[in-house]
């Protein structure tokens, strides 16, 4: 059975995969001026960056950086300081449970329609570094009353200007490939970290003499 923090999540996935693709195609057309498909496949003329169009060169640029992202994301909240951000996402993980599959299906719609709407439609507006922050801010990892969390969110917003630099330079195909393995990396070790604190937690089982 499906828990309603699962569901919940499967909704919210679905809602950004479809709303913020379809907020950041409006961003594009209306408030760019510029073709839709061009844009999301990297058929613009002026264009010349050696990713655009290159779709594989595109994905291998994204799964490399976002690999390096997660990896230095799991670092950093591995420092004592960090143990309470740490423990929130393992457990806010624990709760939903989610198989590979869930991780795999989250991860691909936040990381489409997240990078539509940001990197697609509103980057080109406003620049990389306010999209960047926008980003981080709605997530709502900058937080006043949680300092931590918040020097959490600032890494966060390099790591998004980052995902902002392999639009422009490589294209869409880049960023949401980054995003993409970002977010799944992240889901997978804080479900090994929350399960593998669950394990040592268990008391040990001594067997009854006969």
């Amino acid at each position: 059975m499906i828990g309603p923090d699962k569901k919940r999540l499967q909704y919210l996935s679905w809602l950004t995969l479809f709303g913020m693709s379809a907020i950041g195609a409006l961003l594009i057309e209306y408030f760019q001026g510029r073709s839709i498909k061009s844009v999301l496949l990297g058929y613009e003329p002026h264009y010349h960056h050696v990713g655009h169009k290159i779709y594989y060169l595109q994905v291998a640029a994204g799964l490399f950086y976002g690999s390096f992202a997660a990896a230095l994301a799991i670092i950093l909240i591995q420092i004592k300081r960090f143990r309470n951000v740490r423990g929130f996402f393992e457990n806010t993980i624990g709760d939903i449970n989610p198989s590979f599959v869930n991780i795999l299906f989250f991860s691909f719609c936040a990381s489409v329609g997240e990078e539509v709407m940001f990197r697609a439609g509103l980057q080109p507006i406003v620049g990389i570094w306010p999209a960047a922050i926008v980003f981080v801010l709605l997530h709502g990892y900058i937080n006043p009353s949680n300092f931590n969390l918040s020097v959490y969110g600032l890494f966060l917003i390099i790591v998004s200007a980052g995902f902002g630099y392999l639009f422009r330079f490589f294209g869409l195909f880049a960023a949401i490939s980054a995003h993409f393995i970002y977010d799944v990396t992240m889901f997978c070790a804080l479900k090994y970290a929350y399960k593998r604190g669950k394990m040592q937690e268990q008391p040990p089982i001594i067997s009854g003499a006969k």
